[in-house]
């Protein structure tokens, strides 16, 4: 089965060989293609994550070569979210809609994120879920809160000393 795998185009592309795109300033704001490429950075983004928890789930299963499978995948799709982050730079961040690329606007993109994670999102589901009474997912939405207000707290000191 492996070997089918292996014989998949692309399956073993490495991040180095994925062609980033030149970014070309373009009107891309308030365009289907702008929507496009958020929901495409969004899902590139998402099947990385899903990938790597599925190698690791295939290594302790005990099947390196799909955990090998899915890992170089991961860093495939890895390189086309860059290559849509590439072309939405002139537009904004996809999660915050705020300026990205220098390391301040990145640190300042991070820190509304987080911010937002920590004071809106995640106290929201933990009591949604815990109207519906799912209080194990409740606690664990109230510890990401408090993991994404020190990741805040981490950007912010970072983006303080960047700008002494």
């Amino acid at each position: 089965m492996f070997a089918l795998f292996r014989s998949f185009p692309g399956a073993f592309r490495p991040l180095s060989s994925c062609a980033i795109p030149v970014r070309k300033f373009s009107n891309l704001a308030g365009t289907r293609t702008h929507e496009n490429l958020r929901m495409a950075f969004s899902g590139e983004s998402m099947a990385n994550r899903r990938y790597l928890y599925f190698a690791t789930q295939a290594d302790v299963q005990g099947q390196p070569e799909v955990s090998s499978l899915f890992r170089a995948v991961a860093e495939g799709e890895t390189g086309h979210a860059f290559g849509h982050l590439e072309f939405l730079q002139d537009v904004g961040d996809p999660a915050t809609g705020e300026p990205f690329g220098d390391s301040e606007a990145n640190l300042r993109s991070a820190i509304v994120g987080e911010t937002h994670e920590y004071s809106d999102m995640y106290p929201g589901m933990a009591r949604t879920a815990r109207e519906e009474g799912l209080d194990d997912i409740a606690d664990w939405f109230e510890t990401l809160a408090r993991a994404e207000k020190s990741h805040a707290g981490r950007f912010q000191k970072a983006l303080n000393e960047l700008s002494q």
